[in-house]
């Protein structure tokens, strides 16, 4: 081939005009498939449930090297009502490109595909290994990078990076996630005396009162945890019965020196406090939570990476972190290998009228090509 089947940003058209909600991403995996094998990357589809694969591209140098992973998720969430544009047509206007996925994360796969194919085309990697992955379920519960690990891809990793949209600033550092449920007893008693009995709903609302009281970690750069309430429920309606059980569900993201056990014992302990007859968990899910991470600014691959975008956008960049988790963390406290992100700059994420700025997309993607060069030349 003489040349990429496409440039970055009619990749990136390609694959916002098809559709990829989470749990629906074998049409899009597919043709990122196909795409890789047009320019000469050897890829695979790898199956982490049923239509529902990952895309794995391995280039290997003929010397020893590092091994890099690029990753980046092909699952959206669902467009939603209230779009101005239409939500899957790649539509251009006033240096933004629309559409669902733009900058959460099609623009940033675009980049790591395209870097990947340009390096294939100059005889990258010299040395070392280049894996691309296109994964699936970031937007849900990261099954797709969690697979990755589990098939021994991240094994031997030097470091990775996660192509999400920063704004082109470089990112080492993150929330975690960690939901929790709690169910709360009670004692039945008839509801014409409520005073014989315990009621559940009531002790429920005791606690949602004193969550306020959690510990609350800070980071010198997050600033603190976050906590909601995402669920409560218990209790009917046709009965004169005082209800013997609630379940509350509660959502927190926590800051790196805070973990999700650390933060389930301090839940534990306020129930405690309040003398509530309660059981707090983490709620039950096929993969672990995010855990909170940051990778220091010292860290070589953090100057590597810092040093490639100050040559390409001329300036050194900002280093910065993420509020909510994403894949990155799977990586680091899944596999301990260190990973950093950077992508485009856009906006309305999970929202109407998602955009990434294309120029941008354009800067991304030589970015991601002068971190290739430099490792693997």
């Amino acid at each position: 081939m003489n040349g990429l089947e496409d440039d970055v940003v009619s990749l990136l058209s390609e694959l916002v005009r098809i559709p990829s909600v989470c749990g629906e991403e074998y049409q899009l995996a597919s043709f990122i498939h196909g795409w890789l094998r047009r320019n000469d990357l050897p890829a695979e589809l790898a199956p982490v449930k049923p239509d529902r694969p990952n895309v794995v591209a391995s280039l290997k140098g003929h010397k020893p090297g590092p091994r890099i992973m690029l990753n980046g998720h092909i699952d959206t969430v669902e467009p939603g009502n209230g779009w101005v544009h239409d939500p899957f047509g790649a539509e251009n206007e006033n240096g933004r490109m629309y559409g669902r996925g733009t900058i959460d994360m099609k623009s940033g796969l675009a980049c790591i595909l395209w870097a990947a194919a340009k390096c294939k085309r100059e005889g990258l990697p010299r040395r070392g290994e280049l894996i691309i992955a296109a994964v699936v379920d970031e937007e849900a519960i990261d099954l797709g990078t969690c697979a990755l690990i589990r098939n021994g891809l991240t094994s031997g990793l030097d470091f990775a990076m996660v192509a999400e949209g920063t704004g082109l600033q470089v990112v080492t550092g993150h929330r975690g996630r960690v939901v929790f449920e709690v169910e709360v007893h009670g004692r039945t008693a008839h509801s014409h005396s409520p005073e014989r009995g315990i009621n559940a709903i009531d002790e429920t609302v005791v606690l949602l009162d004193a969550l306020h009281k959690l510990p609350n970690p800070t980071h010198p750069r997050m600033g603190g945890c976050t906590l909601n309430t995402l669920k409560v429920e218990g209790g009917q309606e046709k009965v004169m019965l005082v209800p013997d059980r609630c379940r509350l569900v509660i959502d927190r993201c926590i800051v790196p020196g805070y973990s999700s056990q650390q933060a389930l014992t301090d839940l534990t302990a306020l129930i405690h406090e309040l003398r509530i007859e309660a059981e707090a968990k983490l709620i039950d899910r096929e993969t672990p939570f995010c855990e909170p991470f940051e990778i220091p600014d010292s860290d070589p691959h953090v100057q590597l990476v810092s040093n490639a975008v100050s040559r390409v956008l001329g300036q050194k960049p900002e280093i910065s972190f993420h509020e909510g988790p994403c894949d990155s963390c799977i990586i680091v406290s899944e596999s301990g290998v260190p990973t950093i992100e950077f992508g485009p700059t856009g906006g309305r994420l999970h929202e109407a009228e998602e955009y990434v700025e294309i120029e941008s997309v354009r800067k991304t993607a030589e970015v991601y090509l002068e971190i290739l060069k430099t490792a693997f030349e």
